[in-house]
């Protein structure tokens, strides 16, 4: 193939030129967590497509909710399609989720899906505003959330010890 077919699938977002870099040596990315877990998405690359319940109870596309400068936060909870919103929210792991998620050190939005490619019920996603996975951890893990939020913003903000007991607290779990 020539250098133009080349340049013009890059410009279509096909082909070795069309893909979206991945960012798997980062230094923004989070060192070590406990819970982190392999999905079908290798940390720094871009996340897949799939269809999300947002947090005003609306069934959108992952990538509808990325460019809006704030980390996103996603469950994969099988199931909760065919249930109102209302109904899940206060169940299961949401409430503990939704406390670490407002504990995070920047703006982020709570999302559910169905499903994720290689992901596990109940596994939480953190994804960064450029469409890029963060981390996939087994379950709500508010320290490793935290600690990977964090990683992704450059720094620490507030200890994570801290985070912990607000998350905690949040939940009424000790």
């Amino acid at each position: 193939r020539g250098q133009d077919a080349l340049l013009a699938d890059g410009h279509l977002g096909r082909g070795a030129l069309g893909e979206p870099g991945a960012y798997t040596a980062s230094p923004l990315a989070p060192r070590y967590l406990e819970g982190e877990i392999p999905v079908g998405t290798e940390p720094g690359a871009a996340v897949t497509d799939v269809r999300v319940t947002a947090e005003d109870g609306s069934f959108v596309r992952l990538r509808d909710r990325l460019g809006r400068g704030a980390l996103l936060v996603v469950l994969i909870a099988p199931g909760t399609g065919v249930w109102d919103r209302k109904h899940w929210m206060s169940a299961g792991v949401m409430p503990r989720l939704a406390a670490a998620v407002t504990a995070l050190p920047h703006r982020a939005e709570l999302l559910v899906a169905e499903e994720y490619p290689g992901a596990p019920a109940h596994s939480v996603l953190l994804v960064r505003p450029d469409g890029h996975l963060v981390t996939a951890l087994s379950g709500v893990r508010p320290a490793d959330l935290y600690a990977a939020a964090e990683a992704t913003l450059g720094g620490a903000e507030r200890p994570a010890d801290a985070v912990k007991e607000e998350a905690q607290a949040g939940s009424g779990a000790r």
